[in-house]
């Protein structure tokens, strides 16, 4: 595939964190945990600086769905009830995105998103930026059918590890590599948003969420109870741990079972919940709660590790999150 090219200029401007208020869409994969309903109803709370103009339901595959249809069918259904708890109005606003991955780098994925986020990129001279917190199935098919879009969209992607990170194993990114591929070949205007060390910053607990959130508002309530019921899935937080294992993998210079294999026993754990999501948001709500540096793009290889060549384009990298700013900010527009 032969991408347009940005020249230098106009990459700079589209990667230059944003000051004024902005056109986005969402490309969530809503119904796979607990943290995509916090970005979503996060995002619609942030008038003062965030157009939500539409919010893709993207697909997934895990323990919780049978297929990656099913993942998108059931995301789209729990987008359209964050969109009632929030009291705002969804119609022609959300739509369907891809039942599968992609099967190559060449391929797109036909759905009602990534036709739309085609028609949104060239309705306006105003850059589109696209919030991705899912496999990116949609935006990369979008990009394939049309590559032309590059040229007036910033993709801000939660995937992936830190370019020094051993490995990049992770669920967004290897849940469609083929698509990550795409997004970091096509020279996109990108801003990625590691997982570890960066987003994994975004902790909190079912005590604070009932102190700040529960009995607050009606979208506060559910979201407490979405990640308290969390919490108290024994088998949920022991899969959860081991795919955090399976991020850590390698990273010490010492055997990750030196001493032993976690069990993560009820009896012996204190839960906690990475909000990872709403990373994004609180990115373009406020880049000074989210640092970044910019970078030259790393090849994703098939077996999801990062490979370099200093000749590549450029792209935005975030390194430290402002954790405290991030949860007031949300706390605050969530309650009420």
């Amino acid at each position: 595939m032969i991408y347009p090219k940005l020249n230098d200029e106009k990459r700079i401007e589209l990667l230059n964190p944003p000051q004024k208020k902005l056109r986005m869409v969402l490309d969530t994969d809503t119904y796979n945990e607990a943290d995509d309903q916090f970005a979503l109803a996060y995002a619609l709370r942030s008038v003062e600086k965030l157009e939500v103009e539409a919010v893709y339901a993207a697909p997934f595959f895990n323990g919780r769905v049978k297929s990656p249809k099913e993942g998108m069918e059931k995301s789209y259904d729990e987008i359209l009830k964050i969109y009632q708890l929030t009291n705002e109005a969804s119609d022609g606003k959300v739509f369907h995105g891809s039942d599968c991955f992609l099967t190559d780098k060449e391929t797109p994925v036909i759905s009602e998103a990534a036709l739309d986020l085609i028609k949104r990129v060239k309705s306006s001279s105003k850059p589109l930026y696209v919030l991705a917190i899912a496999a990116i199935t949609n935006v990369a098919s979008a990009i394939l059918i049309d590559p032309s879009i590059i040229n007036n969209m910033v993709v801000v992607w939660l995937g992936g590890h830190p370019h020094f990170w051993k490995h990049t194993w992770e669920f967004n990114l290897k849940g469609d590599i083929k698509a990550a591929q795409v997004i970091f070949d096509s020279g996109v205007a990108l801003i990625q948003i590691p997982c570890m060390g960066v987003a994994s910053g975004l902790m909190t607990t079912d005590y604070e969420l009932n102190h700040y959130l529960k009995g607050k508002s009606v979208i506060g309530t559910y979201l407490a109870d979405t990640v308290c019921n969390f919490a108290k899935d024994e088998s949920f937080f022991k899969e959860y741990n081991s795919i955090v294992d399976q991020y850590l993998e390698g990273t010490a210079d010492y055997p990750d079972d030196l001493c032993g294999i976690n069990d993560y026993s009820v009896e012996k754990y204190a839960y906690s919940k990475i909000i990872w999501d709403i990373a994004t948001v609180g990115y373009v709500v406020n880049p000074n709660w989210v640092h970044s540096v910019m970078t030259t793009t790393p090849i994703i290889t098939d077996d999801a590790h990062w490979k370099f060549d200093e000749n590549r384009h450029p792209m935005r990298v975030c390194t430290y999150i402002k954790r405290d700013c991030v949860f007031g900010d949300l706390f605050y527009k969530l309650s009420k």
